[in-house]
């Protein structure tokens, strides 16, 4: 089973304040790694952590893959879109790459948002958009905070595959938070739990 990072006796948190004593585990390459806890518990700061935003108050994340294109990407439960088009926001992943781009939308079955002004998506539409260019970057790790968050049927569906493609090849590894372990049934996940009273 191919190890893609480890987690070493980490605790997160905000500068000397921590948020959760999360331990260690392992993001294995070939498994969904899924966070899961209470509103409070840690895991968006467990996530950032692990994207290299945050440093670990105490512990380590090995290794500390490079942000961003073939690194560690990002992307965040109601995720940031800069202005202009969606052509313009996933071409960003790969510095205007098209092709990159209009192969990470069709995989989420948006290429129809091509020329779109961000401004005029829907909440799923933001959603597609920024999991799109995450993909585009191509990246080693992929980090995203309620994935499932505003996305519509085809959509989840659309999320599904790309994981169970991810888990097939072993690339990219994920790990995402999320509150809905049943729309993941099926698929092979390691589960780290987060309490409140973990800090």
């Amino acid at each position: 089973m191919s190890i893609a990072v480890e987690a070493v006796d980490v605790v997160v948190g905000y500068d000397a304040t921590p948020v959760a004593d999360v331990g260690s585990f392992t993001v294995h390459a070939d498994r969904l790694t899924v966070i899961t806890g209470p509103n409070g518990s840690g895991k968006t700061t467990l996530l950032k952590t692990l994207a290299g935003l945050l440093p670990p108050i105490s512990g380590r994340i090995l290794p500390q893959l490079p942000p961003g294109a073939g690194g560690v990407v990002f992307v965040h439960s109601t995720p940031y879109l800069f202005a202009g088009t969606v052509r313009h926001n996933v071409g960003l992943s790969w510095r205007g790459d098209e092709r990159r781009a209009a192969d990470a939308l069709r995989t989420l079955g948006a290429e129809q948002l091509w020329n779109k002004d961000v401004r005029r998506l829907s909440t799923g539409e933001r959603q597609r958009v920024a999991i799109a260019r995450a993909l585009a970057a191509e990246p080693r790790l992929l980090v995203i905070d309620e994935p499932e968050g505003g996305l519509d049927a085809q959509g989840s569906s659309s999320w599904r595959r790309i994981v169970e493609q991810a888990l097939f090849t072993g690339y990219p590894s994920i790990v995402i938070a999320t509150h809905q372990l049943s729309a993941l049934e099926g698929l092979s996940m390691n589960v780290v739990s987060l309490s409140q009273d973990q800090a």
